[in-house]
Formats: structure tokens, sequence, C-alpha cells
């Protein structure tokens, strides 16, 4: 079943009159959205993600925009009018081109969106151990998770206790969006904050109920919470910029630094589990631009070998020796 649309997935047949008013009612909204759901259980090889935001999608254009589905020239003249941005509409078209296959409309022309680029948002370390200090012990200890890894949000919340490498200090990660599996290294801090999280209620880290086809609904429970801690700590701390970072945030910090700081685009396409590097590029730009905006380091020194792994986990990267000490610095 796919939660948080409103209806239970039974009875997927209707009268094909109802499909294409806006105004029919609920009961007709409810025995489209089941029909099209049985469609795309049947009919496509999809993740049970994409399944529920195609049903939203369908469900908002006719509940909250009146789009008769019928009438593709409606549609059309929609998607010219609206001011969603072209990733939405390329979602929208997506989800209406699934509809009228399952209509029979095979042959209605729809047309093509052209997405449109835009560099996504990257704080400043001290904003996010800011913002990581200030909310919950358990969102705190979700974020730093993100902070380390870079991963993506759902392959978090995906994380299971058998996961987790105590000894080596890694965690394995399995993958979403068809993206590759991966172990990474998590700092002895956040392996200690994972550990100490209350009562382990099933096999997975973070999720409650054990169940994933449940992770989706989840997660955007959590993330409601997390919004609303991060409003909070942002009017405290009288900083809106730290209103932007969203826990996709993290992934997007994270690609940047580790770029910035090893300038191997091979080794961050794979930290991020990418397929194609296309998608790694864009922190080559950010990388340069950060570099560009801020030049001032933190510097510390390291009189032992323990005292410079610590500061190389902790990002740190190794400057010069002088008066018998090793030199590191990390951008602020």
């Amino acid at each position: 079943m796919v939660r948080g649309v409103g209806f239970e997935p039974t009875n997927p047949c209707c009268p094909s009159g109802t499909f294409g008013t806006a105004a029919s009612g609920d009961n007709a909204l409810d025995n489209l959205l089941a029909r099209f759901l049985n469609y795309l259980l049947t009919k496509k090889t999809i993740k049970p993600a994409t399944i529920e935001r195609k049903i939203q999608t369908i469900k908002s254009m006719v509940k909250n925009y009146k789009l008769t589905l019928s009438n593709p020239d409606e549609f059309v003249r929609f998607l010219n009018t609206t001011k969603w941005k072209s990733g939405t509409k390329e979602i929208a078209v997506d989800s209406y081109r699934d509809y009228l296959d399952m209509v029979g409309l095979t042959a209605v022309r729809l047309p093509h969106i052209r997405r449109e680029e835009s560099l996504p948002f990257v704080p400043l370390e001290e904003e996010i151990d800011a913002l990581i200090s200030a909310v919950s012990f358990r969102v705190g200890a979700f974020l730093r998770l993100l902070k380390d890894t870079g991963v993506r949000p759902i392959e978090a919340w995906r994380l299971s206790w058998l996961d987790i490498d105590t000894v080596n200090r890694c965690v394995t990660i399995k993958p979403a969006k068809y993206s590759r599996s991966r172990k990474l290294k998590i700092i002895e801090q956040t392996l200690n904050l994972i550990l100490s999280l209350p009562s382990r209620r099933n096999q997975y880290v973070w999720s409650p109920s054990g169940f994933d086809e449940r992770f989706s609904e989840e997660l955007s429970h959590f993330t409601r919470n997390y919004v609303k801690q991060r409003k909070r700590i942002a009017l405290k701390l009288r900083n809106p910029r730290l209103s932007q970072i969203s826990l996709r945030t993290f992934r997007h910090w994270k690609g940047t630094m580790e770029y910035a700081r090893t300038k191997d685009i091979i080794h961050v396409k794979e930290l991020l589990g990418h397929v194609n590097i296309s998608n790694t590029l864009k922190y080559i730009h950010l990388a340069n631009a950060v570099s560009q905006l801020s030049e001032d380091y933190v510097c510390k020194v390291a009189r032992t070998l323990e005292e410079a792994t610590g500061l190389i986990e902790a990002g740190f990267e190794y400057v010069t020796d002088m008066d018998n000490v090793k030199n590191f610095r990390k951008r602020k």
C-alpha cells in the first residue's frame, strides 16, 4: 500500500466517465487514484516513492488546480501558466503521461520540459554545527550521520544496526535512486551518538516500525519535525540562512567540501554513489566558489600520531612541519 494519499488502493475500477472531471467529488477522485495506483503497480517497474509522487501529483492537479485530466490542451495551458519549477513540471508531465496511457490516449503528444539547473545552497560548516548542536538528540544524531557521509536522507533512514561496523567506524549504505552501495567512514562522535540512541525497537536505527514500505512516510514525518526545530533555531540565533538547510543540503555540503579538499572528482562520485559523473561535476564549480569566497582557516598542530589522526578524521589537511610539530588547517 502507498500511504499518505488519502485512500485505500482497492476497487481499482470505476465508471470511465468520472475520470476526466475535476469536480466529480471525493469519491470519484479516490476511485481515480486507486485505478491509477493499480495501473502503476501492474504496468510499471518503479519504486514505491516514485509511485507515491506520481499519485500525489495527479491528486494535486485535480483537487487543488481543478484540472480536467481528459483534456490534454488544458493540461498544457496549465504548464505554461503555473509558477512551478521546471523539475516539478517534468514530474507532472511524466505522471500525466502515465495517466493518458492508462486511459488509452497513447497518441497524445506532450511538451518536453527543459530542466533549468540551479546550484544548491551550501552553508558554512559553523552553521551546520550550530544547527546540529541545537536540535533534539535523535535529530542531531541523524544530521551528524548526513554530515559525515553525504548520503541521501532515505539512504540514512534505511540504516540497520547490522550496517554499523563499530570496530572500523564505518557504515554500509544501501543505495537509493539506482545508485551504488558503499561503505563510508564516520567519526567517533557520530558513532557514539548513534549507539546512544534509546530503545532498539527493531533492526533499523531510525525507523520506528521496521517496515521498509513505511520508510518514505516515516521520513516525511521526521522531516516535518526537523523543519519545525530548524525554524525555531534560525529565529533564536537570528540567522535566516539556517532555514535554507534541508536534509539534502548536507549531501551538497559534503560533496562540495570533499572536492575542495581532494580535488578528485572520481572520489566525490564514488563517495556520493553517483552512477553518472555528470551529476557530480557541479561540485567542482561549488568548491571553486567556496575557495574564492573564503580563505579563512582554522589552524591546529599535532605533536603525536594520535593527535594527527584525530585532526585528519575531523577534516583538517596537513600543511607543513615546524618546530617539531605538524601543522594542519581546515576552512572555516
